[in-house]
């Protein structure tokens, strides 16, 4: 059959308005949905198969309604929850991913931190050590120059 060939199904719940479901499936097939809100629905089903007088397309369509609490599909159960696993999974991955990078950006702030904390205090104590001589040069020239009798 055509790929533009398929059954347009709109199921709309009649007291509150809320469209259920509002999708187009393939010409065959299984379609099935669950309401979570009690009460009268609206179920419209429509082809866009064309034909007139001379068509030879046929629409051949069975119709069953559960009312009630009804039984799970386990195959699409499963297959909804393998690719929610398998984003998860991925997820997970990623997150992983994002803490060592953290970890690393840690270690490597740590390493430049302390880095800086070092070279800031031999700053400190080269400062210190040329005040020192600076005042001992001076002391020395006060003194030499107070022997000579220059002062």
């Amino acid at each position: 059959m055509d790929e533009a060939m398929g059954i347009h199904v709109s199921v709309e719940e009649l007291t509150t308005a809320h469209v259920v479901v509002n999708t187009r499936g393939p010409a065959d097939g299984k379609f099935t949905f669950t309401s979570h809100e009690p009460g009268d629905h609206n179920i419209c089903l429509h082809s866009n198969i064309t034909g007139g007088w001379l068509t030879t397309q046929h629409i051949k369509m069975y119709l069953d309604v559960n009312v009630g609490s009804s039984k799970n599909d386990n195959a699409a159960d499963n297959s909804h929850v393998t690719t929610l696993s398998s984003k998860l999974r991925d997820l997970n991955n990623k997150v992983a991913d994002i803490q060592r990078e953290q970890r690393y950006m840690r270690e490597v702030e740590a390493t430049f931190r302390d880095a800086s904390e070092l070279t800031n205090s031999r700053a400190v104590w080269w400062s210190l050590l040329q005040i020192a001589v600076l005042i001992g040069a001076g002391v020395w020239q006060m003194r030499y120059l107070k022997v000579r009798g220059v002062l």
